[in-house]
């Protein structure tokens, strides 16, 4: 149990993004139910502030995938298979931290897009490398190509938006046709 109190001010937040960064997943919960008023005198310093944690993050993470690339020499569908697991599990703080609800929208929006692209690079140089080591197997350029983390995460908010738009009147999983 975490007695800190969730971040209303930048000094705050400072503190538990730059834990963040140097690894501490354990400051995502105070973050997610952090609030802050951006304005103008401090706006700059906390999307740089945010922005370096996050890249930071994905270092780390970068830095442990081609680790495990390096230590685990992939062979097999299964062997592929067990990377690109670990991959995404290592990948979830870096998910949650990017839909913080305190980051405003452009914020959000810009490191979503990030990770997007950041996602697809490395599926990208995955299937380069598994095609290279082993152009004839299939099976396993199939397994990469299914490597798109980041909208199975997002299955959650799409879920709570289709909830919401049934409270506004349209089915939540049902396709309008229009003619």
């Amino acid at each position: 149990m975490n007695l800190m109190p969730s971040p209303t001010t930048y000094f705050e937040w400072s503190n538990l993004l730059g834990q963040f960064a140097q690894g501490d997943d354990s400051v995502l919960s105070d973050l997610q139910q952090g609030s802050f008023a951006v304005d103008a005198g401090v706006i700059y310093r906390f999307y740089n502030k945010a922005q370096e944690a996050y890249v930071e993050r994905k270092k780390q993470w970068l830095e442990k995938f081609n680790r495990l690339f390096q230590v685990q020499y992939v062979r097999t569908e299964n062997d592929i298979s067990i990377v690109l697991q670990n991959a995404k599990g290592n990948l979830q703080p870096i998910a949650k931290f990017i839909r913080i609800k305190a980051f405003p929208d452009d914020l959000r929006n810009t490191l979503k897009k990030d990770f997007e692209g950041f996602v697809a690079e490395v599926r990208k140089n995955v299937r380069e490398s598994v095609s290279k080591n082993q152009p004839r197997n299939e099976k396993m350029l199939l397994i990469v190509n299914t490597f798109n983390f980041f909208e199975s995460n997002l299955e959650a908010d799409v879920s709570a938006k289709s909830s919401s738009s049934s409270k506004s009147g349209e089915p939540p999983n049902k396709r309008r046709i229009l003619f």
